[in-house]
């Protein structure tokens, strides 16, 4: 029709009338939608051991299953879905899954709890106030002996990470997922060519890590202004 309008060949005034007209009434309609039900659950069924009701929704952060209403004595259980859920597909035997985790593993050999759940970055072990995550793993399945493999692996990753630790300074150099590099914890600075990262002074780190640029800032800004 826009391409009739340009050519001459069709009046534009009916032709977005004809638009406009209908589509107006479908905002108006829509518009009188109530907060109840723009916000309303999809009922899966009901837990077989308490025989409250399972539902899901789509929450502030995203879609959420959620046992017992507001209505009930005791406050419901929420569970954030997992990436590949799907409020309208997903079932009731995987949304009660999702209310086994945290998962309690035991203890490391240090007495550290262990714990296995998903976060806002996908699965991951917990062991006292450090984290680890699960890249090949299920955090429903995953057993003691399994998240115990992944905090050593973590671990030694951990101990070889530092290259070199100025003390007093705080500047370090250590190996990144890209290599070496130089860091004082609010910027870091890139290896010179040529140099391998245990000849360099501390020296030499103050003046890169002064020549670095500044870290972008990843907030965003607000509305526009008037």
């Amino acid at each position: 029709d826009l391409d009739a309008i340009s050519r001459g060949e069709r009046e534009w005034v009916p032709v977005l009338d004809s638009f406009w007209g209908p589509f107006r009434k479908q905002v108006d309609e829509k518009s009188q939608v109530s907060r109840r039900e723009a916000t309303q659950a999809r009922v899966l069924g009901v837990e077989p051991k308490t025989g409250k009701e399972v539902s899901v929704r789509m929450g502030r952060y995203g879609p959420f299953a959620q046992i017992g209403t507001g209505e009930d004595e005791d406050k419901p259980k929420f569970a954030r879905l997992l990436p590949e859920q799907r409020i309208d597909s997903i079932t009731l035997d995987e949304a009660l899954a999702l209310f086994q985790l945290p998962r309690e593993l035991g203890e490391t050999p240090d007495g550290e709890k262990v714990v296995a759940n998903v976060g806002r970055f996908g699965p991951y072990v917990r062991y006292g106030d450090k984290f680890v995550s699960i890249t090949d793993g299920d955090p429903y399945t995953i057993t003691r002996d399994q998240a115990l493999k992944l905090i050593e692996e973590k671990r030694q990753a951990d101990a070889t990470r530092v290259i070199q630790d100025f003390r007093g300074s705080g500047i370090q150099i250590l190996r990144g997922r890209y290599g070496p590099y130089i860091t004082n914890g609010q910027k870091n600075a890139r290896m010179p060519k040529g140099r391998e990262p245990e000849s360099l002074t501390v020296e030499e780190c103050e003046k890169l890590i002064a020549e670095a640029p500044e870290k972008k800032s990843r907030r965003r800004t607000g509305g526009r202004k008037k």
